[in-house]
């Protein structure tokens, strides 16, 4: 019987106490993912690429039972008491490791990280049950975007044996803009950039799509979308996993704030996901 394809996935995680709020649609749309992508299909593992793991060398995470990092402060005393006791995978750090040392790229290992809540907050919703094993792989601290890109096209091949490439970021995150009224005057900057990656990733494929991602450092609105671009660059690998003919899909739009969004994007073969 032949593996289920899994495409590449990115979602925006938002903030860590989404999990607690009843009322936030991206709460909503994580709870549902399970069902509505894939047909409802679970893979054998997630390999998951937060922004909230940097290392010099992009690194992989070997630890046996991994905990979960409270990498955040000031909010509910309910957040730094759950936890999310899902397995680890050897059968998929060694797969990567094969696919790293193919390409000659260099990969560390780290026998001790836990899952930060870009990954564990988004998957105990994702997977609540905790039967999916996860293995979580860093950025390189460097965040260059073509690296990143590369990283993903070398991971292309886990999508046809059963595993999930999910990358965990966000598609508009100026925190500060949030807070400061200055960056609220015209915010056009946001709905710019979010405009610019909902049609360079879903009106364009393959080498014009990686080469149109690419620019995104040169548009005018992208340091004021992204000062730092941790949260941007998670999406780079889920677009260079994806296949040269595959098609981009927003299947999650929402606006925190009118310069807040969290958009989630799937990366699709043709008649490969129902969402």
């Amino acid at each position: 019987m032949s593996l289920k394809k899994f495409n590449s996935l990115f979602i925006s995680h938002g903030a860590p106490n989404l999990i607690l709020d009843n009322t936030d649609k991206t709460k909503g749309f994580l709870k549902g993912l399970s069902k509505n992508l894939h047909n409802g299909s679970k893979p054998k593992a997630v390999l998951i690429i937060s922004a909230h793991w940097e290392e010099n060398d992009f690194t992989i995470q070997t630890t046996e039972n991994p905990d979960v990092i409270y990498d955040f402060y000031g909010f509910e005393d309910e957040m730094y008491k759950l936890k999310y006791p899902t397995k680890t995978s050897p059968e998929l750090i060694d797969r990567v490791t094969e696919l790293f040392a193919k390409s000659k790229i260099p990969l560390k290992k780290d026998n001790k990280r836990g899952y930060d809540h870009g990954a564990w907050v988004s998957l105990k919703l994702i997977y609540p049950d905790a039967d999916v094993p996860v293995v979580q792989l860093s950025l390189k601290a460097n965040l260059n975007a073509k690296e990143h890109y590369n990283v993903g096209t070398i991971l292309r091949p886990l999508r046809d044996e059963g595993y999930l490439v999910l990358s965990s970021g966000g598609s508009v995150h100026n925190l500060r803009a949030i807070f400061d009224p200055k960056y609220q005057v015209d915010p056009s900057w946001a709905s710019n950039f979010e405009n610019w990656l909902f049609n360079t990733i879903t009106k364009k494929t393959g080498k014009e799509r990686e080469n149109e991602l690419l620019k995104y450092e040169s548009l005018p609105y992208t340091r004021l979308a992204h000062p730092r671009t941790e949260h941007l660059l998670p999406l780079f690998v889920a677009a260079g996993c994806a296949s040269d003919i595959s098609t981009g899909k927003r299947v999650h739009d929402f606006w925190k704030t009118p310069v807040f969004s969290v958009s989630s994007y799937l990366f699709e073969d043709k008649d490969d996901n129902k969402l």
